[in-house]
């Protein structure tokens, strides 16, 4: 993903199907907490359902910062030592859906994924992607505990493609995204692969590289239960290399738990760089911003508890053909591969950065999938129903603010809200509803 790359904003235009609803005239973005305040490189945004307001952004270098009661608190939630190389950094954030939630187990935890520095001690030298476990003192702690533990080990090539986001799911099992490695064009395999053994007659080259390291689950989303722990890792968990006990368990419901030699914590496959996602809080639809290649971006959705789809990458890039023979944008039904419900070209943009689909208070935007590009400090938007949510073309509303969109966020209320590569943070708003936060 180029997240280094910025277009200047452009003229006021925005090109909408006539069967779309357009967003209302008085659209705006709302500087949160104000005007005054930015953070250090912001690509994520969580608020947890505790009850306390607060909104907890992620800062690529490392950092987790508290907004409360319209301020943001001096002193950091949570610092990670991470290698910040390319795309790598402090990517994501997934609060236990218990988190602050009196009585009920699991109530202090949260989770974060990262990029390890080489040669920490805890697991050896070799570089990798980690998800993490940390807790807090107690339930209205705006520190963290300094000390966590790693959950799940993602060895990595390169300091792109890291994917990086994660979620809880309304299953109450924790979902990762994980990138292809870097290697342009999956030379690999890895976005195909399932099995841990990589002499596969239909992908020779699945799991492995060539300097002979295997790395099976690069390229998916992953689905484990962070709940049940503490058991002997199976030779099917492939995250838990060098991690005893084990500190996560496969669901009975992942789609290769029936299969030997693959790697069971495996949901989804097919993906070049799934950079961030979320879940419909409505229908619980899972909806991903794959990042693309040369030519295509893509957005592909798949319902609540549906697993073990294929997503194309890299026999087909959005919907069109890429190392599967063909021509035209037929490539996922030719395929048997999931067609993305958005695809757009490299006219004016680089890199997807998936959004949320809107379910606040503001009825005119109920619906709304808001997503944007990291080479576009454009605001990009569609309809979220049917399985083409862009037939007429791309949705985009310009001149709104500056700086690449690097992520979204969502608060318990249902608003949307953007982070920036110039350290902006704002929410979706329309002046009737909000001004400055104060809701009249």
């Amino acid at each position: 993903m180029r997240l280094t790359a910025v277009f200047a904003a452009a003229l006021l235009a925005a090109a909408s199907a006539p069967t779309v609803a357009a967003p209302p005239a008085d659209l705006f973005l709302t500087r949160v907490p104000n005007a005054s305040t930015t953070f250090s490189t912001p690509v994520a945004l969580r608020a947890p359902n505790d009850g306390s307001g607060r909104l907890f952004v992620v800062e690529k270098g490392g950092n987790i910062r508290v907004i409360k009661n319209g301020a943001v608190l001096p002193t950091a939630f949570l610092t990670v030592s991470v290698t910040t190389a390319s795309e790598s950094g402090l990517l994501g954030l997934a609060f236990h859906p218990n988190f602050g939630k009196p009585s009920l187990p699991n109530n202090t935890e949260f989770y974060v994924f990262y990029s390890r520095p080489s040669g920490d001690p805890r697991l050896g030298t070799t570089p990798d992607q980690v998800v993490a476990r940390y807790t807090v003192p107690s339930l209205t702690s705006d520190v963290a505990n300094a000390a966590g533990t790693i959950i799940l080990r993602l060895p990595d090539l390169a300091g792109n493609h890291n994917g990086g986001d994660i979620h809880f799911g309304r299953d109450g099992y924790l979902y990762v995204s994980s990138g292809d490695s870097g290697d342009q064009g999956n030379p690999h395999g890895f976005a195909e692969c399932l099995w841990k053994k990589p002499a596969d007659s239909n992908r020779n080259t699945c799991g492995t590289n060539p300097n002979g390291t295997q790395y099976f689950m690069l390229g998916h989303m992953l689905r484990i239960d962070v709940d049940n722990r503490g058991s002997a890792a199976t030779n099917d968990m492939c995250g838990s290399s060098g991690i005893s006990p084990a500190q996560y368990s496969i669901p009975a419901s992942n789609p290769h738990v029936a299969s030997s030699n693959t790697c069971d914590e495996i949901w989804a496959s097919g993906f070049r760089n799934p950079w961030r996602f979320s879940f419909d809080r409505e229908d619980h639809r899972l909806i991903i911003g794959d990042v693309g290649q040369g030519n295509y971006e893509e957005i592909t959705v798949s319902a609540d508890g549906v697993g073990g789809l294929d997503h194309g990458w890299s026999r087909c890039e959005g919907r069109h053909y890429y190392t599967t023979s063909g021509s035209g944008t037929n490539c996922p039904s030719i395929t048997s591969t999931v067609a993305p419900v958005i695809e757009y070209n490299h006219t004016s943009a680089c890199a997807v950065t998936g959004g949320f689909v809107y379910r606040g208070s503001i009825a005119a935007l109920r619906g709304t999938y808001f997503y944007g590009d990291s080479c576009s400090s454009d605001l990009w938007w569609s309809e979220s129903t049917g399985s083409t949510w862009d037939p007429s073309g791309v949705n985009r509303l310009t001149g709104l603010a500056t700086g690449s969109i690097y992520g979204f966020g969502e608060d318990t209320d249902g608003n949307v809200y953007i982070t920036r590569s110039n350290g902006q943070v704002h929410r979706i708003s329309v002046d009737r509803i909000f001004v400055d936060g104060f809701q009249p």
